[in-house]
């Protein structure tokens, strides 16, 4: 391994000797990762230099297109064949011999019932591993307070939530490539590994302190969070829906807290009137039935599209629900600051405590094509029902009924 290269997330940093050939070492991590992870999409990338710092900078300024492989999943078209019961993507294979009641299943969720023992399943007899483990150990808390499965997750939320609904949380830093290219032009062969593993403690910190957030404090109360990465500046977790919101907010407040008290990076990151160092999130609302790879990729979709909203500067989060939207987001969501979330939370929780119905006429006000007619509208309701404390922080700017549209949606899962 190449310890200049550091923690870096998603990355298998390897350091060759002379004359070794690249291209075949590249074939058989390749070979190894798809043994375990089937439907990872894999590339590589050399050069040769004195350290890290040199060879990232060679390979970035004059990239060599000899000096790249790539290894896909394998291609899978058997129209025949069940789909995977789990992610309903690939061809199911055959059943898990641990979960034998369990639909047919792909060689991908194989590997997630055996080898990363989560959704839906966790083996009987087996222990948390890796960043799970790390977050029990933390808090104080044993092996039995993890969800054996998907179902038992959602059975946390409170008795508002129908005990089915989880939130995938898809996190990512802001703007930590051009921290790392900051280091990189730096010269110090050292720095990429001492700011990956500030970037990569910071992420741990913060997860931590996020879970924390949301756990009851009851003895023997299960975690109301599932880690499933957890590797550089990228957190993918499962939450229970109806503490999403406590946990994204908690999350994002803590890394950008990290990160800018930190003596490693504080000397890389630039200054501006409206650039912070933090992260940007995809929460995706879904029943704990739906397939967990939809749900990754809708959730990624949504974190990347609140990162191009405000261009990564700030921290940052979009959202679907799929229950209630389906699998596109409305198309005026524009995803909110975390500014944005503490601001309104008070009166987001007021908007809570209109009685279902209420919000439902308020829903059927908005109107997104016409935000002036929808403005005059809103507030005549509000004004007839002694409301309007309830929706004037969100008719502050131009795009009042979006924002209404938004808040009635965040106040679903608020608590």
């Amino acid at each position: 391994m190449n310890e200049q290269a550091g923690q870096a997330d998603g990355v298998v940093p390897l350091c060759l000797p002379p004359q070794s050939d690249a291209r075949i070492v590249a074939q058989e991590v390749f070979d190894y990762l798809h043994d375990r992870l089937p439907a990872l999409d894999l590339a590589a990338s050399w050069a040769a230099a004195d350290s890290y710092v040199e060879a990232h900078r060679s390979w970035k300024n004059t990239p060599d297109p000899a000096a790249v492989a790539r290894s896909g999943p394998p291609v899978a078209d058997f129209p025949p064949l069940e789909s995977c019961g789990q992610c309903r993507v690939d061809p199911g294979l055959r059943r898990s011999e641990i979960h034998e009641k369990e639909p047919w299943l792909c060689a991908d969720c194989l590997q997630r019932y055996h080898e990363r023992y989560r959704s839906p399943g966790l083996r009987d007899g087996a222990v948390p591993v890796g960043a799970e483990l790390d977050l029990l150990t933390r808090l104080g808390l044993g092996h039995s307070q993890v969800s054996a499965d998907f179902a038992e997750l959602a059975a946390l939320g409170d008795e508002h939530s129908n005990g089915n609904h989880l939130a995938t949380v898809f996190v990512d830093g802001n703007g930590i490539g051009a921290l790392f290219d900051r280091v990189i032009a730096s010269g110090d062969p050292d720095a990429k590994a001492r700011m990956s593993r500030a970037v990569s403690e910071a992420t741990r910190e913060a997860l931590y302190e996020a879970t924390a957030a949301v756990c009851e404090g009851q003895v023997g109360a299960k975690v109301p969070v599932i880690p499933h990465v957890v590797g550089g500046d990228d957190v993918l977790v499962s939450v229970v829906a109806d503490r999403a919101w406590r946990f994204v907010a908690s999350y994002l407040r803590a890394f950008s807290r990290l990160l800018a008290a930190d003596s490693t990076v504080r000397p890389f990151v630039t200054s501006g009137d409206d650039e912070e160092t933090g992260a940007s999130a995809g929460v995706v609302f879904a029943h704990s039935a739906f397939p967990f790879r939809r749900a990754v990729e809708l959730a990624d979709e949504a974190k990347d599209a609140a990162k191009r909203a405000y261009e990564g500067r700030l921290p940052a989060l979009l959202w679907l629900d799929v229950t209630r939207e389906g699998e596109q987001p409305p198309m005026h969501r524009q995803g909110w600051t975390l500014r944005d979330l503490e601001r309104h939370d008070e009166a987001i929780r007021a908007l809570r405590g209109v009685p279902p119905a209420g919000r439902s006429v308020l829903e059927r006000l908005v109107d997104i094509d016409d935000p002036a007619l929808s403005s005059a509208r809103i507030h005549e309701y509000a004004r007839r029902l002694d409301r309007g404390a309830v929706i004037e922080p969100f008719l502050e700017d131009g795009v009042a009924a979006g924002r209404i549209a938004d808040a009635l949606a965040l106040a679903r899962w608020w608590r």
